[in-house]
């Protein structure tokens, strides 16, 4: 699976991305238990950990942008902020093109690193 979601800490909620999407079925895993925390009316925090994510398929950032869209659809937004950790400047470039088709639906810090070595932090806002 792609994704796994930890939800021990509830309200803050870890997403470790693993491998890469191997179907569409992956990537509606992803999209449909970031819905399910909106069912739930409560509000949340992410932490995106993206040290074990392999190479993803660039057409999953229009995915991406497009869940964001409709995400920004709901009536109450309850996604708070996001972290993402992003171990390498692939998965970092993907992350620029998501944000840049399409804004994100709360403030995004995005920690990059090379290897364990933190480099720098990217403040996107909504």
């Amino acid at each position: 699976m792609f994704a796994n979601y930890n939800y021990d800490n509830f309200p803050i909620v870890k997403v470790d991305l693993s491998g890469t999407i191997l179907s569409n079925d992956d990537f509606t895993n992803f999209t449909q238990q970031w819905l399910e925390l909106y069912n739930k009316k409560e509000y949340f925090e992410f932490i995106f950990d993206t040290k074990k994510c392999g190479l993803v398929n660039p057409k999953y950032c229009l995915y991406t942008a497009l869940f964001i869209k409709s995400i920004k659809k709901q009536k109450i937004q309850y996604l708070k902020n996001s972290k993402i950790y992003v171990y390498n400047k692939y998965i970092y470039k993907l992350l620029q093109i998501i944000f840049y088709i399409e804004k994100p639906v709360a403030p995004v810090e995005i920690l990059l690193y090379n290897k364990d070595e933190y480099i720098s932090t990217k403040k996107i806002s909504n």
